[in-house]
This record gives C-alpha cells, sequence and structure tokens, in this order.
C-alpha cells in the first residue's frame, strides 16, 4: 500500500472487474511474457478480467475506451502509461501499473517498481493516489517533456533491439554525443522569460527518466508545480564527464546546471531552421520551431493511480 493518504473514495479494496491492456511491443515484445501469470493472480483474486490486448496506439486507445471498467490495468512501459494517461486523466477510472517496460521511470517514481509480478497484482488492485499530469501538450504528460540532446538519446533507444533493460539507454547516449550541438531557446517560467543555450531542458513531474536517471530530484506529482532542469552551454567532453552524475541527481551541483520550479512553463526555440523533437514518457510528443512556442502547466486535474506513492524506494 502506498504511504500517502488516497484522497478518493472509490475503492477500499472491493474491487471486482478490471480492464487489462497489454502492449505486446513494450521491452522488445517482452512485456507479455507474464501475461498469463498476471491473468491467473487476478482470477485467484476473484477479478473479472477484460482482456485487451492492441497492436498499436490506436488499438490500444479504442480497446480502452470501448471498456467500461473503472480500473485499466496496463502492463507495458512508459509509452502504455503515457497513453492510458491520456485517456483516463481527469476521470474516475483508475490507472493500475504493471511495470513490464525498458525504463519504466513512471513506476519507478511512483514507487510501483519493486516488489514480484504478484506485489505488482496487488499494487494494481490496492487505493489510489491523485497524481498532477503536465498538460497543455498534444497529450498530457506523466514523467517529463525533454527538450535537447536526451529527445536524440530517446529515438536512438526506442529502436534498438540490444542490449536489454535500461543499460541501453546508455549505449544510445554514447552513441549519440558526437553529435551533440546545444541550441538557444527563450524559456518562460511564470511570466518571466530568460533566453539561453542549452543542451538539455527537463520540464518534469516526477524525479526518472532515461531509465532511472534521476534528472529532477525534488520534482513531486502533487504538488503542483513543475520542475526544470537545464543543462547549458556544455560541450560534448563536458556532457561525457557528468553523464553518470545524473544517475543519483548529483548533476544539479554542476555549475552548468540550472534547477528551477514552476507553475507554467514556455518553451521557445530561438534557433531558425529545422524543428527540433519534444519528447515525453519515452514518447514523441511534437516539435518546437522558432517562434513557435509551447506552453505547459502544472495540471491540478489528476490522474488517479492505484497503489501509488510520492515517496517511493529505490529499487535493490
Amino acid at each position: 500500500m502506498s504511504d500517502d493518504v488516497s484522497v478518493t473514495e472509490s475503492t477500499e479494496n472491493d474491487v471486482h472487474e478490471v480492464a487489462l491492456l497489454a502492449n505486446p511491443a513494450a521491452h522488445a515484445g517482452r512485456a507479455t511474457r507474464h501475461l498469463e501469470r498476471a491473468l491467473s493472480l487476478l482470477r485467484e483474486r476473484d477479478i473479472a478480467v477484460e482482456l485487451l490486448v492492441a497492436d498499436s496506439a490506436e488499438e490500444s486507445t479504442r480497446a480502452v475506451e470501448r471498456s467500461s471498467a473503472g480500473r485499466v490495468l496496463v502492463m507495458g512501459g512508459d509509452g502504455t502509461v503515457h497513453l492510458a494517461a491520456s485517456l483516463l486523466a481527469d476521470t474516475r477510472r483508475v490507472l493500475g501499473i504493471l511495470p513490464s517496460g525498458t525504463g519504466d521511470d513512471a513506476a519507478r517514481a511512483l514507487g510501483l517498481l519493486n516488489g514480484n509480478l504478484e506485489e505488482n497484482v496487488d499494487m494494481a488492485l490496492s487505493e489510489p493516489l491523485a497524481i498532477n499530469l503536465i498538460s497543455g501538450a498534444e497529450r498530457p504528460v506523466v514523467t517529463s517533456l525533454i527538450a535537447g540532446f536526451p529527445t536524440a538519446v530517446n529515438s536512438r533507444a526506442n529502436t534498438m533491439s540490444f542490449p536489454r533493460g535500461t543499460s541501453r539507454y546508455t549505449i544510445a547516449t554514447l552513441l549519440e554525443i558526437p553529435r551533440m550541438v546545444p541550441s538557444n531557446y527563450r524559456l518562460t517560467l511564470d511570466g518571466e522569460a530568460t533566453d539561453l543555450t542549452a543542451a538539455v531542458i527537463v520540464v518534469a513531474n516526477t524525479a526518472w527518466f532515461g531509465g532511472g536517471m534521476e534528472i529532477c530530484p525534488e520534482a513531486d506529482p502533487t504538488d503542483g508545480l513543475m520542475d526544470i532542469c537545464v543543462v547549458g552551454d556544455v560541450s560534448r567532453i563536458e556532457l561525457l564527464q557528468s553523464f553518470r552524475l545524473v544517475d543519483t541527481g548529483a548533476h544539479v551541483h554542476h555549475p552548468k546546471v540550472s534547477m528551477f520550479r514552476a507553475a507554467e512553463v514556455s518553451l521557445e526555440l530561438l534557433d531558425a531552421g529545422p524543428t527540433a523533437d519534444l519528447r515525453a514518457d519515452g514518447e514523441l510528443l511534437g516539435c518546437l520551431s522558432a517562434r513557435e512556442p509551447v506552453v505547459v502547466r502544472a495540471d491540478r486535474t489528476s490522474l488517479l493511480v492505484a497503489g501509488a506513492s510520492t515517496r517511493p524506494r529505490r529499487e535493490g
């Protein structure tokens, strides 16, 4: 159970029916390896299961929209959580997470990554906690919105079938560093604008991104604010040297790293020419172009996440 007090009266461990969305593509096709075991565990608990198996985001969206289940369990990674959040946000429907992806940063941030499958199932059936989302982009964001160098790393990692697990992000980072070039942005925090050159900008709702890197250690998805990490005009060598600092959050003390907190963030690319990708929860979420800012805010409307805690334990 969560250490936090739930803000909803919707459950008292009286769940009788769920929908289970399984993403066959998550974790390079290995996410559904334990699907039959998950179904068995749910049925042992006298839970009726509506199985939703979809091979694409469009099929997943239609399946969740058609389902009348008040609680939707997702077996997948951050991308599957991202999709479900866009459909369940600001409703009384509850999201349960059975973490089965490569990065699983949403599950990590919400204290849901520890434990075996049986424990994960029990957490997904427990009382929900209401968390904030980042709104204003094309879809709501659960973990973080990223611009700059990490978008290239995330994109490359998503195309790799080897190595397995979070080390994929390490390899992708090393492969992309030779191409890294900082860009010029206008960052406006709660109405105060600053022009800057940055290699990385992360607007975070939760602490982790990139498969366990603690980019914004103080981020809390229930405080109504976003944490912003800006890695300034660093060289490729500087970025490589400080790469491991992000694993523990020690990068926040680097002289070229700035940390902010705001309820509303506007981000504008000042460089003329090609657009720059924006990614969120491991998924492409549009782009930045010159003179067309993206404005996002910490949305007090909530997503109900079963068993979530804002004081997660590190996985051992």
